[in-house]
């Protein structure tokens, strides 16, 4: 029986300070990521995001990629000012890195179709949203879905309880994100399918897991089969070579 095999990508949001800690632990653990920053951030203070510095050393080892300039929620604004925020934001980091800015995030996950053309239009060739519970290979890169959020979300419980069999049981896997994190890597390595952990390094820090995060890393890190990937890099690949399909139960795309 031949290996099983999952393609593993994360990507983390925002351009936060810790995002220096947080590349530290992916590079102690082998993992690849895409960083997406936004680099005028109306959420984060100047004075606790990113600094030149660090965003040169972590573009050295992971993928940047944009988040817009300031961060809006995109359909909150006209559509001239949302065109500008998405090319706007993608001209800086590329002046500031001096690397092309391939790939995109949609603030908040908030879009519409304008703005997948947008995207489209500013020749991003990946554009994230914050779908999670998809273990498939992204049928449009430039919607691409994730897996499972390094932190608990309230919208992720009924997703979890709908599909466990003991209601006790899928408390406790919602309350623990991590455990739910390992079970849909395992539906996707079981699929031969594409697992996509994605967080923000300030939410880590606010919620005291890193301990939770490193278990994670350590536990995937040490199964065989497992190929890392930037979004950028997991988008690049051939159709045929993303991966197999969906897990069923958890894992199936919602």
């Amino acid at each position: 029986m031949p290996a099983a095999r999952v393609l593993v990508t994360t990507s983390w949001d925002d351009g936060h300070q810790l995002d220096e800690k947080l590349a530290q632990e992916l590079d102690d653990h082998g993992f690849a990521a895409t960083f997406y920053i936004a680099p005028r951030s109306a959420e984060i203070p100047s004075a606790q995001r990113l600094t030149r510095a660090a965003l040169d050393d972590i573009a050295t080892r992971f993928e940047i990629g944009s988040h817009t300039l300031t961060h809006p929620h995109l359909t909150r604004l006209p559509l001239a000012a949302a065109v500008r925020e998405i090319t706007q934001g993608q001209a800086e980091l590329q002046q500031m890195t001096g690397h092309e800015v391939i790939s995109f995030c949609y603030p908040y996950g908030a879009y519409r179709a304008e703005h997948v053309t947008a995207v489209r239009a500013a020749g991003f060739q990946v554009a994230r949203t914050i779908r999670r519970f998809c273990t498939t290979p992204p049928a449009d890169p430039l919607q691409m879905a994730t897996t499972t959020h390094a932190a608990r979300y309230l919208g992720d419980a009924w997703p979890v309880l709908r599909d466990s069999r003991a209601r006790g049981a899928a408390w406790a896997t919602w309350r623990n994100w991590d455990v739910l994190a390992r079970q849909l890597f395992q539906e996707a390595r079981a699929a031969s399918g594409v697992y996509h952990l994605w967080g923000h390094s300030w939410e880590i820090e606010a919620h005291g897991d890193w301990a939770r995060l490193r278990g994670l890393l350590r536990y995937i890190a040490g199964h065989d089969g497992v190929t890392f990937l930037t979004n950028g890099e997991l988008a690049g690949l051939p159709r045929g070579q993303r991966g197999g399909g969906g897990a069923a139960g958890p894992g199936a795309e919602r």
